[in-house]
């Protein structure tokens, strides 16, 4: 059974969660989100995924879970205290995803946010099915890093996912971007993986962006 581990130590070391209203942009299945609703007052979570949005509404963990888009918030100005960008700024318009994060968010309010940096293991994988993964990446973080905001903090730090072995790992790539077998795309994942493919568990790392924003 694939697995990883979690973000929420590195975000509870860059900010205080506890009694704030936070707004999670980007939940996919709810991962995180059903960590997250324990260490904060109220936590709404959005992804474009209607199926997504299903499917952690099933984890039952006190979210309010939404269909939603980044690039245009259904929230009233000020209405948060965090607003967290989880590995999604780089699939959207981040220019206008970050100007409605910033109307959404109160006075001496926070943007987090958690980027894949383009050279981990896991964003490798994703960019054999993705081609324009890599760049849509970087222009998003040159971006974050010219834009009108103060960057207070900023890091970068590994998440492992760990697969029971090289097979579960190819099916979890093929099932998640690819769609159906493609004997270019799991050569392509054979020359990534290299020696690893005969460790049990297969452990890959993913090297991520945290980035604190304030304006």
């Amino acid at each position: 059974m694939q697995s990883y581990s979690s973000d929420l130590p590195k975000i509870e070391e860059f900010i205080e969660l506890g009694g704030r209203e936070m707004l999670e942009i980007g939940c996919g299945d709810g991962r995180l989100s059903s960590l997250l609703a324990n260490k904060v007052d109220s936590l709404t979570a959005i992804d474009p995924d209607k199926a997504m949005i299903n499917l952690a509404c099933k984890k039952k963990s006190g979210v309010d879970f939404r269909v939603g888009y980044g690039e245009r918030l259904e929230f009233n100005d000020k209405s948060y205290d965090i607003v967290l960008f989880s590995y999604s700024l780089h699939h959207q318009d981040c220019v206008k995803a970050l100007d409605e994060a910033k109307r959404v968010i109160r006075d001496n309010g926070i943007i987090l946010i958690i980027e894949p940096s383009t050279e981990g293991e896991y964003t490798q994988f994703v960019s054999i099915f993705q081609e324009d993964e890599i760049n849509r990446l970087s222009t998003t973080l040159a971006y974050i890093k010219s834009c009108n905001f103060d960057i207070i903090r900023q890091d970068v730090y590994c998440v492992n996912y760990y697969f029971k072995d090289d097979k579960e790992l190819y099916y979890h790539f093929m099932d998640s971007f690819g769609g159906e077998t493609d004997t270019g795309a799991l050569e392509k994942m054979k020359a990534i993986l290299g020696n690893k493919k005969s460790a049990r568990p297969v452990t890959i790392k993913d090297k991520v962006n945290i980035i604190l924003l304030e304006f």
